[in-house]
């Protein structure tokens, strides 16, 4: 299988892991390969999804609530609905329940038991809560009254108490997380009109790389694939499937000519300047036009983001595996946020405590945990092999050069 673009769409991504490669290099740092992949990538089409299937997506329109919430006065605790000032002398038997008909209609001097979220009856002036009455006997009749020093008020949730019928509850470009959704169940939307999520096949290459079964010498375990998704859903991408390449330009020319209903293909390896590395020649065979050739962050300086000859958007990234999550981080929002025309979120800041100055032209990448009083700690140096130096971190933290002790940095929140 391949990754195609989808049907009105007219483009896909592939994401590729990488380790050499042969075409000169143009590096960038991590902020202009943000903005040349925002000034290349145009928006893919919009689709019309169900809300909870439509998590992770970006807004193509805005989203106005339907109905007013409440749609009608309802009891905002267990009490009663009452009719005028008190007492109420006369208690209807009927009890008001939430998503049930209540045939009472009140008068004043009257009140009903009804439950949290029941529609107050025709008549009602006030609920009170259980805790703010008294009920009581006189002259053997029931009656309630308001509880001695309970405050006067009123737990009535008024119809459009929350919002009204046409009220903007987020605007086109905003993504639709868990919140967003349950708003817009809420205001009676069963679908929303979205691009996005993208969808990315995984592909892992390299002959010495081994899924399952006993190791051969030379041969190293698949330690990311099965969980680069985890790392995909950090960025609103989600995973079609796995699937594994050897060394072989005619196999990945071939792979990458196949069809498929992705937006994306994530495919680790490949990219680099090794004798097994064909990407970045193939690329130039094909005639694809290169986006960003490579980034000055360590790891992940051979990061590769091209535009294909058949529309599609290749995204390259190293072949190890800390190296790989660190230019996912970096730069995957960015492709998301383009090709979804979301408004891109607030960037998380944190100030480093043991940071030494950084020298040379490259960004560092490290992983970072929060100590008491706010402040970041590094882990130490990666190991770009394995990804055991992220063990207890909340976030990578970008250190461009001249970062030192104290200084505030980009943090990328990892998986949790």
């Amino acid at each position: 299988m391949s990754a195609v673009s989808v049907t009105g769409v007219g483009r896909r991504i592939v994401v590729v892991s990488a380790q050499a490669g042969t075409v000169p290099t143009v590096q960038c740092g991590v902020e202009r390969a943000r903005a040349q992949i925002a000034a290349a990538l145009e928006p893919i089409a919009v689709r019309e999804r169900p809300v909870a299937e439509a998590v992770g997506a970006t807004l193509a329109i805005t989203l106005a609530a339907g109905t007013p919430l409440p749609r009608v006065d309802t009891a905002a605790m267990d009490g009663y609905a009452v009719a005028g000032p008190g007492p109420w002398w006369q208690l209807h038997q009927q009890v008001s329940y939430a998503g049930r008909g209540c045939s009472v209609v009140l008068a004043p001097g009257e009140a009903v038991r009804i439950a949290t979220g029941a529609a107050t009856p025709l008549g009602t002036t006030a609920t009170l809560r259980d805790e703010h009455i008294v009920r009581t006997t006189v002259s053997g009749k029931p009656v309630v009254m308001r509880a001695p020093g309970a405050p006067v008020r009123d737990d009535t949730r008024r119809q459009g108490e929350h919002w009204s019928s046409g009220t903007e509850l987020a605007r086109a470009g905003a993504r639709v997380s868990a919140a967003l959704a349950s708003a817009a169940l809420s205001a009676e939307s069963e679908t929303v009109t979205v691009r996005g999520p993208l969808r990315a096949d995984v592909v892992m290459t390299g002959d010495e790389i081994r899924a399952v079964g006993p190791l051969a010498p030379g041969e190293t375990r698949d330690s990311l694939g099965p969980l680069l998704p985890e790392f995909l859903r950090c960025c609103d991408i989600e995973s079609t499937g796995l699937w594994h390449l050897a060394d072989s330009r005619d196999l990945l020319r071939s792979w990458l000519a196949l069809k498929s209903h992705a937006d994306l293909v994530v495919m680790v390896g490949a990219t680099g300047r090794g004798a097994a590395d064909h990407l970045r020649t193939l690329l130039a065979e094909l005639g694809a036009r290169i986006i960003v050739e490579r980034i000055t962050i360590r790891p992940g300086g051979s990061t590769l983001v091209a535009h294909l000859p058949d529309g599609r958007i290749l995204l390259g990234l190293p072949g190890n595996p800390f190296a790989a999550v660190a230019a996912l981080l970096a730069v995957g929002p960015a492709i998301v946020d383009a090709l979804t025309l979301r408004t891109p979120g607030a960037t998380l800041w944190g100030r480093l405590s043991d940071a030494g100055v950084m020298a040379g032209e490259a960004t560092r990448i490290v992983g970072v945990q929060q100590h008491p009083g706010g402040v970041w700690r590094s882990t130490g140096p990666a190991h770009t092999p394995h990804l055991a130096g992220l063990i207890g971190c909340q976030a990578l933290a970008v250190l461009p050069p001249g970062t030192g002790r104290g200084s505030l940095v980009e943090l990328l929140p990892l998986p949790r």
